[in-house]
């Protein structure tokens, strides 16, 4: 590699120039000049639905909603089956609205520029008309509007927030989403080294690797026979299982992320929050059901599992950390389930512990090993330090087994029949380059992502 060709890497030259994303760099062997060749696209299938914010913006859009809302025939009597059903028919209508919309507005953006030309070589010519400055204007803010919402989709893609709103830097979040993709992109896996490439098979490895890791464990498990020294009193376990009303649903979707990514149903929190007055009454009766009666039905708590590298060039099927992109319906319960935990957590974890504890650091950890480590070496005294670790920690959890230690620490009957019901009906399909495999069932394990 010649010294242009390591300095157009090392700056980042497709990132610089978005427009040229999906291309490669090679070298002109004749002439000695770096070009451009196309790279090669491959089909991994159909990208999931993926509402995004610009539309909220669009006049239309709310008469959509309501339309679909309040008139399109849902047949079940179970609120948590009425609020799939209603978001998965929304979602086939505004798959068709907003590609109608995609098509208008290219049409109009198209119009809008030919219209501006015009009146500029108008009025280069010096024959223009007199309301030409008048009419420029109007055009030069109709296609800032447009830009806007190409902006508000790139920055949702990119997951990048401004200190001011209305920043407008669409160059910035191209590169952002270019840098991202080609990072995430698996262009093949290497598996007892055989090279697979091939999408159809790349799919399938990936779904039989990971149903393999979240089967069902098959060994017997040594049940638990000690009491725990910290438990929950009777009254904390009645606290946790009191009755949901509508403020604290409300306040665990407002404490949910507006532009997280979206689970399998697409709807981020932001769509919920906008137009609770349409959607929060189905919402409220659906998590109340399921606290109601400890059942989650079969489709309403489906998960993405997104593969994120933990290496550069991941290549192998155990380089990606699988981390879990669930529903809204679901993501509200836990929120709650999790937010009445965190206030009884105290009660039950060590002061020793010092992760995963509202107000305990994790760098207290490494801090007080410091210290221990250096009051040895002033006393000159030996001493012995051992780590553990748990390969696969959150993968390889089984299910009767957390039961058994939540009921050693004191929760409810009913408490436990939560997380039965979260647990047990739980599903996933693996997104493969955006595309997702076929849906397997979860048998142990904790998902990560989950808010529980």
């Amino acid at each position: 590699m010649s010294k242009l060709d390591r300095f157009l890497v090392s700056q980042g030259f497709l990132d610089l120039f978005p427009s040229m994303s999906g291309l490669i760099l090679h070298r002109n062997i004749s002439d000695h000049r770096p070009i451009l060749l196309k790279e090669t696209q491959v089909d991994y299938g159909p990208t999931p639905f993926r509402l995004f914010h610009s539309w909220l913006l669009e006049d239309d859009f709310i008469s959509v909603l309501e339309d679909s809302w309040n008139n399109d025939v849902v047949h079940s009597h179970n609120p948590m089956i009425i609020l799939k059903n209603k978001l998965k028919n929304l979602k086939h209508r505004l798959k068709s609205w907003s590609s109608g919309k995609k098509q208008l507005h290219n049409q109009e953006r198209k119009h809008l520029q030919d219209s501006l030309f015009d009146i500029d070589f108008r009025l280069d010519q010096g024959v223009g008309l007199t309301d030409d400055i008048l009419n420029r204007s109007k055009i030069a803010r109709d296609l800032d509007d447009m830009n806007k919402k190409d902006s508000i989709d790139l920055a949702q893609k990119a997951k990048v927030k401004w200190a001011i709103e209305g920043d407008e830097n669409s160059k910035f979040f191209h590169g952002i989403v270019n840098k991202k993709r080609r990072y995430l992109a698996i262009k093949g896996i290497l598996k007892d080294g055989e090279w697979i490439d091939n999408p159809t098979r790349v799919k399938a490895e990936f779904y039989h690797h990971f149903s393999n890791r979240f089967s069902q464990p098959d060994w017997t498990r040594v049940p638990l026979a000690e009491h725990f020294p910290r438990c929950l009193s009777e009254d904390l376990s009645c606290d946790l299982e009191a009755e949901v009303n509508s403020d604290e649903i409300k306040k665990a979707v407002w404490e949910c992320g507006s532009d997280k990514s979206p689970g399998p149903d697409g709807f981020t929190f932001e769509f919920f929050k906008k137009y609770w007055s349409i959607v929060g009454n189905d919402v409220i009766l659906a998590v109340k059901e399921f606290f109601s009666s400890g059942f989650i039905p079969n489709g309403c708590n489906p998960s993405f599992i997104a593969l994120i590298p933990k290496v550069l060039d991941a290549k192998h099927l155990n380089d990606f950390r699988p981390i879990s992109l669930v529903g809204c319906q679901y993501k509200i319960i836990g929120k709650i389930l999790a937010s009445r935990l965190s206030n009884v957590m105290d009660e039950i974890i060590s002061q020793e512990q010092s992760a995963f504890v509202k107000g305990r650091q994790i760098m207290d950890g490494p801090i007080i090993l410091n210290e221990v480590i250096s009051w040895f070496k002033s006393k000159k005294d030996q001493s012995l330090l051992f780590k553990v670790d748990f390969q696969k920690a959150f993968d390889s959890v089984r299910w009767d087994h957390l039961d058994d230690i939540i009921g050693k620490f004191g929760f409810g009957h009913k408490w436990r029949g939560w997380i039965k019901g979260c647990l047990s009906s739980s599903k996933a399909s693996v997104l493969v380059n955006g595309s997702p495999t076929d849906e397997f069932t979860f048998h142990r394990g904790l998902r990560q992502g989950d808010p529980l």
